[in-house]
């Protein structure tokens, strides 16, 4: 009977565990119930409690909805190179224009279009005697793949890096390309458009390393360089004596993202966590014998605990949509968590707490973009006005930075010590000032 009891108590872990991991917002079950029957026939009940344990995630990104398109202008300068040669090396420098049209499969990579128009006119010499001018050009249409280099290597970005990203490109395409020499007298040598099959062309490739910052959800600005290469020896009108011609490029743009707005984000704008979101913090059932009533009072305690927390949380995000519609009187919304404790004469964290700090940091995270948060941290009475007033500002302080280890932007967050100040319940006992060791937030547009 051992045995079967063992068993029985094996399968209900198995169950419950399995069950609680599958919530973002855990539950603990009242109560779990083994029955067993003796050899004499008799037929007992187990009452089996949930000793619960809190195991954390290292990181924890909400899901976030994207848009994939975007568009991006560009202009600066190239040096080129095509023969015959340029008599100044300055004279290898030449504006160029183009534009790109983008697919962002995700925050790591994305597909696109660009279109570059390249000039390279310049004044030649050939021999002592022999000088002139060469107009050139190539219109250029690749197909190009990028990779976030910023997301492949850091794929939990917070503050600068938030906003940053660094892109390598690379792609394959048509160059479209004319030329004209003229000798010294300004009298034609040879013009491309006079070979009689139009505008010649030539297969290319390009390598760019492209950095780009965020100004807003629909904007970022930017600048790259490139290399790019062509198949091709005569684009100046004479053959390279080694090699084919290429070229160096360097731009500078803005890019605007398509669909960007609400409670979207480009795929360009987020992190690899937010777009593959991490396992919430779950919470693992361990399953004792225990037959009394405080176990079951226990249980009811936690039950009815994380009710509250439930719905404190759904009254705070009710509150959080309202603000951001400008709905909510005097654009503040108040949240109190119960479940924010610290231990006594100390700014640490309950382990208590972990839950409820991680549900308000996945609501603050959701809009970011759009709020505040002010964290004011309080004590109980115990201690001089001074220390309790240093304390409280420790306390808010802990837990600014849990909420900056689940990604809530550094910038959105303050911190403020009221020490024993208005005080929630009674200093005369413990539980009461267990309940005056609190947090509460303020969080505005």
């Amino acid at each position: 009977m051992k045995k079967k009891l063992l068993l029985s108590l094996m399968l209900t872990t198995a169950v419950v565990g399995y069950t609680t991991a599958q919530e973002v917002i855990t539950t603990v079950p009242a109560q779990a119930v083994v029955s067993t029957t003796t050899e004499t026939g008799q037929q007992t009940v187990a009452v089996v409690p949930a000793q619960v344990d809190l195991i954390k995630t290292p990181t924890m990104c909400a899901f976030t909805p994207v848009s994939h398109w975007s568009f991006g202008i560009k202009g600066g300068g190239n040096y080129f190179r095509v023969a015959p040669g340029a008599t100044s090396r300055s004279d290898q420098f030449h504006f160029i224009v183009g534009g790109t049209l983008e697919y962002t499969i995700n925050p790591l990579v994305g597909i696109g279009l660009e279109y570059m128009y390249n000039t390279y006119d310049h004044d030649y010499q050939l021999n002592a005697t022999q000088r002139g001018q060469m107009e050139g050009r190539t219109h250029d249409a690749v197909i190009y793949g990028s990779v976030n280099l910023t997301n492949l290597l850091i794929p939990y970005r917070t503050a600068f890096w938030s906003k940053m990203n660094i892109y390598g490109d690379a792609g394959v395409g048509v160059g479209f390309y004319q030329f004209k020499l003229s000798n010294a007298a300004g009298n034609l040598i040879v013009d491309s458009r006079d070979s009689g099959d139009g505008v010649p062309e030539t297969p290319m490739a390009k390598l760019g390393l492209n950095l780009e910052y965020n100004l807003g959800k629909v904007v970022s600005v930017g600048g790259e360089v490139q290399y790019r290469y062509y198949d091709r020896a005569n684009l100046g009108g004479y053959s390279m004596s080694k090699g084919n011609s290429d070229a160096l490029t360097a731009t500078i743009g803005l890019r605007f993202k398509l669909g960007g707005t609400g409670s979207k984000q480009h795929a360009r704008n987020i992190s690899m966590c937010e777009y593959y979101p991490q396992p919430a913090p779950v919470i693992i059932e361990k399953i004792v014998r225990d037959n009394t009533v405080e176990t079951l009072n226990r249980l009811n305690a936690l039950e009815a605990k994380n009710d509250s927390l439930n719905a404190e949380l759904r009254r705070m995000n009710n509150a959080l949509d309202s603000l951001s519609r400008n709905e909510v009187s005097g654009g503040t919304v108040n949240a109190s968590f119960q479940d924010i404790e610290f231990e006594f004469g100390s700014e640490k964290l309950t382990r208590e707490s972990y839950p409820a700090l991680d549900q308000i940091a996945i609501s603050l995270k959701d809009r970011s973009a759009k709020v505040r948060l002010s964290v004011a941290g309080y004590t109980d009475y115990v201690g001089t006005d001074e220390y309790n007033q240093a304390l409280s500002v420790r306390r808010a302080n802990s837990v600014r930075a849990y909420l900056l280890t689940q990604h809530v932007p550094a910038s959105r967050i303050t911190i403020i010590g009221y020490g024993e100040k208005d005080p929630i319940a009674t200093n005369n006992t413990s539980e009461g000032r267990q309940k005056n060791r609190r947090v509460e937030f303020q969080i505005t547009k």
